[in-house]
């Protein structure tokens, strides 16, 4: 009961929008870095996908752990847009007429953008874990190893190969960029980290972070594109077995 009460109040959205963010923020960061494990090579990516799915194996069973956190980050970033929807009705029904002249002050594209980004941001998250990690909505090839999770280093590999996956994945990852830019921002305001005395250092620290995190992302489905990114190895049993036979000669005996 407290907490509903506390979360009707301007201020409990303002904290549940930073505290959601915050998780969705950790999650960006060890998502690129583990994305970034395709640089080490088809094996080097494809084991730690099978090591995210074996972490708390005797506790959760295969893949279990990774689940919760799938339906946590969900959860997560439903809240999160749901509340920043609820804050702007509230703060509309608090000043039902509006600025005579509006002043934008320092207002960043990611802050203006917010409202539109987001349900984007949503529909693209759930057609890419439909591509990527269960497989439903292949466009492109999908291959499955021997462990019977999608192969990472195939997978992405192939898919982007189309341009306009790339693209697509480039573009939604610069809105997540300029909305991480302005939430970081928004996140030390609400929690009161902000100072007049370290208001430059954090806006640096959400700037950098969040073209940190877009390079990061972007730069695979780019490099994979180019062609700089060598494609899959040929000789795994799982990427044999969905490769089409090869004709078998006829011997001449028969």
């Amino acid at each position: 009961m407290r907490l509903m009460t506390f979360y009707h109040a301007a201020v409990g959205k303002k904290v549940v929008v930073a505290g959601t963010g915050f998780i969705l923020f950790l999650f960006l960061v060890l998502h690129m870095l583990g994305n970034l494990n395709i640089y080490s090579g088809a094996e080097k990516i494809d084991a730690y996908s099978l090591y995210l799915r074996q972490f708390a194996e005797g506790f959760f069973g295969f893949g279990g752990f990774l689940w919760i956190v799938r339906v946590v980050l969900l959860a997560a970033f439903i809240l999160h847009i749901w509340t920043i929807v609820l804050l702007v009705k509230q703060n509309k029904r608090g000043r039902p007429i509006g600025y005579k002249r509006r002043r934008r002050f320092a207002a960043s594209i990611g802050g203006m953008t917010m409202m539109v980004t987001g349900p984007i941001i949503l529909i693209y998250v759930v057609l890419h874990i439909l591509q990527f990690t269960t497989g439903t909505v292949q466009p492109t090839p999908y291959m499955v190893t021997d462990a019977g999770i999608g192969s990472a280093y195939w997978n992405l590999w192939h898919a982007f190969q189309v341009w306009w996956i790339a693209w697509a994945y480039i573009i939604v990852m610069a809105m997540v960029c300029m909305h991480l830019n302005h939430g970081l921002w928004s996140m030390f305001q609400s929690t009161g980290v902000n100072n007049p005395d370290r208001n430059r250092s954090l806006r640096w620290f959400a700037s950098i972070a969040a073209i940190t995190i877009f390079l990061g992302f972007s730069s695979v489905p780019l490099l994979i594109w180019t062609g700089v990114v060598p494609p899959p190895p040929q000789h795994t049993n799982a990427i044999d077995a969905a490769l089409p036979a090869a004709p078998q000669p006829i011997s001449e005996d028969h």
